[in-house]
Parts: C-alpha cells; sequence; structure tokens
C-alpha cells in the first residue's frame, strides 16, 4: 500500500487540484479506497481535501515528505 501512497503523492505535486477519479486513476483504486488514502493523507497533514470532498492537493509537508533521500 505505501507504494500507492507514494504514486499519489508523486502525482500530486504539482501543488494542482486533482479529482478523486484522476488519482484513482493513477493507481487503479476503487473510489473508496482512493477516499480512505486521501484521507489519512489530510489527517497527517500532507494534503488538502476540498470542502466537497472531490479534489486534492499536496500540501508544503507532503512535498517536503518527497525531497526526503530514499534509503
Amino acid at each position: 500500500m505505501m507504494l500507492k501512497i507514494d504514486t499519489i503523492l508523486e502525482r500530486l505535486q504539482d501543488s494542482q487540484w486533482h479529482s478523486l477519479d484522476e488519482i484513482g486513476g493513477y493507481v487503479s483504486l476503487s473510489d473508496d479506497k482512493v477516499k480512505r488514502i486521501i484521507a489519512f493523507l489530510e489527517e497527517n497533514e500532507f494534503v488538502n481535501f476540498e470542502n466537497d470532498k472531490t479534489r486534492a492537493k499536496i500540501r508544503t509537508t507532503g512535498l517536503r515528505f518527497l525531497e526526503l533521500p530514499a534509503e
């Protein structure tokens, strides 16, 4: 599952709003799973969920996470 989360963050790296359908297409997951992953990322301040919960956008914390060196 971490690979899917990493892929989502990498795709959101452009700091633009992305629909949940678009995000789901990146990782081939159901809408429900995408919503749960985005909710997890929002709880940990990696992304913002739009008020109507249909789009997500990366936050500064998420961008910093992507800059961390890989082991």
